[in-house]
């Protein structure tokens, strides 16, 4: 077996709730050693969902498999301190904490680089330094609406709405994880670290408009900034006799060989329908006739003939459903573990799979401070003055 793709890189993360530990907990899935720094109350994401334990609920499980907790009081100097060696050795700081606030404190790249040339900083934040409203604090749903998606939802129903997940925030987190990576490639080139900047703004304008841009490509516009295709009313999972199912048609040969399943084949010969640029400008009929004939039978003869007739097609799985997932199942998606203190987990997999390598999670999920004394004592602290710490509530261990 060959190396994890970022084994040996060290990576501190002080931030809190989603978007930056799902960054980091799919770098830490890819081999990277992750230090989250937490306040001595911890991360909020600890008290979301159920759990068996306080402080280690179900979304702080999930998210935060292979890391290190080191509880840290971040407003002493003695705690600042700590990061400061920990600097010295680490690869990448990454934090969602507002510039305001770390410049006060004195973590800023501009205090790490003395200490370790090398060091990448990335900060991820609700909006560019550069605009009017950087500083500004930022969360999911206010991201969702001010970039544009909430109202890009509003197609199907009569007002904007939010995705039931927290669609912004993973988005950045994936784009902060990427540029990441990026910082320490280039590094590997050039042998300096970076400073870098991730706003969730301006990502998620990005990732909204990669096929609503549209029209407004153009300059001037060609047509408005939206995709007619995905903005169709009647563009989602169609009802059938019992239960619901996803049908795409998109070529030519594809629409061709729907219609002739059920024996209306004649549809395609109207100019309307005839071309792709002519089916995406009346698009909410087709889809609407699509829907009405869908009704007609159950869904297992749907996702039978529609595989034989080679039409993209798959059934709704709800919630629960999803855990059985026969495709899920034949590949070991889902992994039973033990967790030391909450005893049974279950998590969904990393999806990427590097040849060769050793796939498997190596850390569970780490309860508050619980890497605070082993990190300590690496960088050089004694057992007197790591006490000496804990009993000032400077660290919890």
């Amino acid at each position: 077996m060959i190396k994890k793709p970022l084994e040996g890189v060290r990576i501190i993360d002080a931030s809190s709730i989603l978007m930056v530990p799902y960054c980091t907990r799919l770098l830490a899935d890819m081999g990277a050693e992750v230090i989250k720094v937490e306040t001595l109350d911890g991360d909020n994401t600890r008290y979301i969902g159920p759990s068996i334990n306080n402080g280690m609920a179900a979304v702080f499980l999930n998210i935060n498999r292979n890391k290190k907790s080191i509880c840290v009081d971040l407003k002493t100097p003695e705690g600042r301190l700590i990061i400061y060696k920990l600097i010295k050795t680490s690869d990448v700081f990454v934090s969602n904490i507002r510039k305001v606030a770390l410049e006060k404190i004195k973590l800023t790249h501009s205090d790490f680089e003395k200490l370790n040339p090398k060091i990448i900083t990335a900060n991820a934040v609700g909006f560019s330094s550069e605009g009017p409203y950087a500083g500004l604090p930022a969360f999911d749903d206010t991201i969702q609406a001010i970039s544009g998606m909430a109202a890009y939802q509003g197609a199907y129903s009569d007002q904007p709405s939010y995705t039931s997940g927290a669609t912004a925030d993973k988005v950045t987190g994936i784009m902060l994880g990427m540029s990441i990576i990026g910082a320490l490639f280039n590094r590997e080139k050039n042998g300096k670290g970076i400073e870098l900047e991730v706003p969730m703004m301006e990502t998620m304008v990005d990732f909204t408009l990669v096929e609503h841009l549209y029209g407004f490509n153009f300059i001037p516009p060609k047509a408005p900034p939206i995709y007619p295709r995905q903005s169709s009313p009647n563009r989602r999972p169609y009802k059938t006799k019992d239960g619901y199912v996803a049908v795409l048609p998109y070529s030519d040969e594809q629409w061709l060989r729907f219609f002739k399943l059920v024996g209306k084949e004649e549809i395609l010969k109207d100019s309307k329908f005839s071309s792709l640029k002519s089916r995406n400008e009346n698009i909410d009929l087709l889809y609407h006739m699509l829907s009405e004939e869908l009704t007609k039978q159950d869904t297992n003869y749907w996702l039978k003939s529609l595989k034989q007739s080679d039409i993209p097609a798959a059934k709704v799985n709800f919630p629960e459903e999803i855990f059985e997932d026969e495709h899920l199942e034949k590949t070991n998606f889902f992994k039973e573990t033990h967790h030391p203190s909450e005893g049974k987990l279950l998590y969904p997999k990393f999806p990427v799979e590097f040849k060769n390598t050793n796939n498997s999670e190596t850390l569970h999920a780490p309860n508050l401070g619980e890497n605070t004394k082993e990190i300590l004592l690496d960088l050089g602290y004694s057992d007197f003055e790591i006490e000496s710490l804990a009993s000032n509530n400077i660290i919890k261990i």
